[in-house]
């Protein structure tokens, strides 16, 4: 069906001459003039509508005029069908310019047009959920080639530890996100990693670890065929332990050219999370609704209020963290007058009205290590402080973690580690990895509109620098441990330590660790971007 060109009543392919205003429509002359606007016919004001002489003729050819007659009353129809959707156009457009759906259809027109503009902005990409199993393979040999510096008859006494991971939740290991006032809620931790199984395999013997916290000790470990030992101690219980988290420990001794092989495999339901609340966030990410942004953020000041001040005793007030006897000095340092410059020229770019905005200050410091510092892939493995990792512009993920976190020291913003492994969504290769945590507040008035009471108004969110994951859980992160308060550091040197000898004999030790996926990851719920946008306040 077309129409005439110069009425626009709409017309049949075989019409000649338009029925409404009679005018000449074969061929292409019609439209051409009416491009051109020249519309010289004769006005048809007062015209009655009758039986054209095309239209007598139709009458008298039989099946053609019944071809003419239905068109004839498909546009009468067509036009009173036109009239009545015009007016359910004005009604919704009423609706939604008078009311305040009008507020969420202009919300829902934002999340769409960011998620799209996400799609041609480069980035990395992640799943929404991910359902997998990785390995880790440790060996150990004794070289006894003089060729290559080793001597005939070495032994080593080795043991490893491996950090058993653990379900983690959108509040750390929390069931609870929120509390709830009176008559509200529940809110409920959402489960970001779900660890669904953990087995051992060295000399042929597999061995199942228990996920329900039990422990088997040194002096009941499970003795392999060549007498070296596994157990799971519980945490911290003594010499033969692991300070910081429950672990696996593999020991013995390795002689004269020997070698000895562990694989330990872990299978692991992950999903995304986000605690932040922004239109640029993937809008089937879960947690969003109950993130932090600029708008919903509490001050500095009330981060003593919320959890009754735990995080800001263990960690907000405490401007210097984590000394290494390797470097001579706090990696974590709100006291350095670089850290101190820094973050006065990050607060000098917030509005006056933000000054005291948690959530403005920890953003436009995440920004500003996005822009200025280089990943270094080539890191010592003694990390560096927070300011060298400023003043050089370079780090790795540890490193440019403590930067992060060191400004937010000055803020007395509590922060710390996160360790584990990830998957780098380019080279699909598993990495070790560091990154931060991070305490937020809400406002007060967010959370009585929530009906979440005070104390527990606040998200503890994960920052990853490095990789541009701003308040972001994706589901190729595992989390090995999460950071206990600890001014001493032990804890967080147990959680760097892996291997350790003792070498007798002249034996020379050639040790190695990986990381490798097992069989194919199963991605559901799509995949999304994560980009590098700047937060403007």
């Amino acid at each position: 069906m077309g129409r005439c060109p110069f009425c626009m009543a709409s017309t049949m392919p075989e019409d000649v001459i338009c029925f409404s205003c009679g005018r000449v429509i074969s061929g292409a002359s019609g439209m051409k003039a009416r491009g051109r606007r020249e519309f010289r016919g004769s006005s048809t004001r007062g015209a009655k509508r009758k039986e054209t002489p095309k239209m007598a003729a139709a009458q008298a050819s039989g099946p053609r005029s019944r071809r003419a007659g239905a068109a004839q009353a498909g546009i009468r129809q067509a036009r009173k069908s036109s009239m009545k959707n015009l007016f359910l156009v004005g009604i919704v457009s009423f609706v939604f310019l008078f009311t305040p759906a009008q507020m969420e259809l202009v919300e829902m027109i934002s999340d769409l047009e960011a998620e799209v503009m996400n799609q041609f902005k480069s980035g990395r990409e992640y799943p929404l959920e991910a359902s997998y199993t990785y390995s880790r393979t440790y060996t150990i040999a004794e070289d006894n080639d003089p060729a290559s510096g080793g001597t005939p008859g070495g032994d080593i006494s080795f043991k490893r530890q491996m950090a058993i991971p653990f379900d983690r939740t959108s509040k750390s290991v929390m069931t609870e996100h929120f509390s709830a006032e009176s008559g509200s809620g529940p809110f409920a931790s959402g489960i970001l990693q779900d660890i669904i199984s953990v087995k051992i395999n060295s000399e042929g013997q597999d061995i199942v670890i228990p996920l329900d916290g039990s422990s088997r000790s040194r002096e009941s470990a499970m003795t392999l065929p060549s007498g070296n030992l596994v157990y799971w101690p519980a945490v911290n219980s003594g010499e033969d332990s692991c300070p910081h988290t429950r672990c696996i420990i593999w020991e013995g001794t390795v002689s004269d050219g020997g070698t000895y092989t562990l694989v330990a495999e872990v299978e692991v339901e992950g999903k995304s999370w986000s605690w932040w609340q922004d239109s640029s966030v993937y809008s089937d990410i879960a947690g969003k609704t109950w993130g932090v942004n600029v708008d919903n953020s509490g001050t500095f000041s009330d981060i003593q209020s919320r959890a009754g001040g735990t995080y800001w005793n263990d960690y907000g007030k405490n401007s210097q963290w984590y000394f290494s006897s390797h470097r001579n000095e706090y990696l974590i340092n709100g006291d350095d007058p670089l850290i101190q410059l820094t973050a006065l020229d990050i607060s000098a770019t917030l509005p006056g009205e933000l000054s005291d905005n948690a959530y403005a200050f920890a953003r436009a410091a995440f920004d500003f290590l996005v822009e200025k510092i280089t990943y270094n892939p080539n890191a010592d493995i003694n990390p560096i402080s927070g300011s060298e990792c400023i003043e050089t512009s370079t780090g790795d993920c540890d490193e440019v973690s403590n930067a992060w976190m060191s400004l937010m020291r000055v803020k007395e913003i509590p922060t710390w580690y996160e360790f584990g492994i990830l998957l780098n969504p380019y080279n699909e290769k598993w990495e070790g990895h560091a990154w931060a945590n991070v305490m937020l507040p809400l406002s007060e008035g967010w959370c009585a509109d929530k009906g979440i009471t005070v104390d527990s108004c606040y998200i503890l969110g994960e920052v990853d620098v490095v990789n541009n994951k701003w308040l972001l859980h994706t589901p190729t992160a595992v989390t090995d441990w999460i950071e206990v308060a600890d001014p001493t550091g032990d804890l967080i040197d147990s959680a760097y330590r892996g291997w350790a000898f003792s070498i007798s004999n002249g034996g020379r030790a050639m040790y190695s660790s990986a990381i490798d996926t097992v069989g194919s990851p199963d991605y559901s719920g799509g995949k999304y971007i994560v980009t590098v946008d700047p937060e403007s306040f």
